[in-house]
């Protein structure tokens, strides 16, 4: 699920995969194996190996055997010892790109949805719109304060689940940016027009002329009813994930703090916020 805001390259949310405990745990080993206590030392250890048997001096090769074992402690120590608190400094980094990403989008929809709202027969799915505009940030403030409850900020996991969350939130704004692109467009063709030119071929004696005419408004109508329909999907899209994001906080809310307390549960949640997210642009990608 690409993000991208062509206008703005700095603006680019990330994707779910990016969450994922894999892709995690490979951020975690590259900052462990390229971090510069890892690297310095096994460079130092590295040069006076070589020093050593060029210059047939033995006792550069215990400052070699110190710089190797530095490295590779510092590289061990970060990657085994240290790995939640790197992983949430990278997940810090997702969540940062998540929310300026959704700060422009929202800034956008704000004005866009109100302007759709002026055109013939789309005041309905507009006023859909705005009103998932409104809910999906109700709806995720409802999944934080549930989850404070639950665990601890600083646990690595709480940000796994709230990244996962806000995935859930921009990909509902994104099919909101979908609906009013789809919207001006079937606003573009002119209903009146077209109805009044059908009736004055009415008037006109059949042939091919009239023919065509008739075949090519009846197409314009018919582009913007499909265009109609495709707002209908993308907002029942909406309805979904909003749907089974209530159902989520439903069951975190009856999870028990206590030593019954599974991790697979968490795990579970944030595999099906991370699978609303991908599923929000299946209609798009058809």
């Amino acid at each position: 699920m690409s993000r991208n805001n062509t206008g703005t390259k700095s603006l680019q949310a990330p994707s779910v995969r990016d969450y994922l405990p894999r892709t995690i745990s490979k951020k975690v080993y590259s900052r462990g194996v390229t971090h510069p206590l890892t690297l310095y030392p096994l460079a130092i250890g590295a040069g006076m190996s070589v020093t050593g048997f060029l210059f047939n001096m033995p006792m550069l090769y215990v400052g070699a055997a110190a710089g190797f074992f530095t490295g590779a402690v510092c590289g061990v120590a970060m990657i085994f010892f240290m790995h939640d608190k790197i992983g949430k400094k990278y997940i810090a980094e997702l969540n940062r790109r998540q929310k300026n990403y959704e700060q422009y989008i929202k800034r956008m929809l704000k004005k866009e949805l109100a302007e759709c709202l002026e055109i013939d027969g789309a005041e309905t799915y507009a006023t859909q719109g705005r009103e998932h505009f409104d809910m999906i940030g109700e709806k995720l403030s409802n999944v934080q304060e549930i989850l404070d409850l639950k665990i601890e900020e600083s646990e690595l996991t709480y940000d796994r689940f709230m990244g996962a969350a806000d995935q859930v939130v921009l990909s509902v704004l994104d099919n909101l940016k979908d609906v009013v692109t789809t919207l001006k467009s079937a606003g573009s063709i002119d209903v009146g027009y077209i109805h009044d030119k059908l009736a004055n071929l009415e008037h006109l004696p059949d042939g091919n002329d009239k023919e065509m005419q008739e075949g090519a408004l009846l197409k314009r109508l018919a582009l913007r009813n499909s265009q109609f329909e495709k707002v209908t999907a993308l907002l029942t899209k909406n309805e979904v994930a909003m749907t089974e994001m209530e159902n989520i906080s439903a069951a975190v809310s009856e999870w028990q703090t206590d030593d019954s307390f599974a991790e697979v549960d968490f795990e579970s949640a944030i595999s099906r916020l991370q699978e609303l997210a991908e599923q929000a642009h299946v209609y798009n990608n058809r």
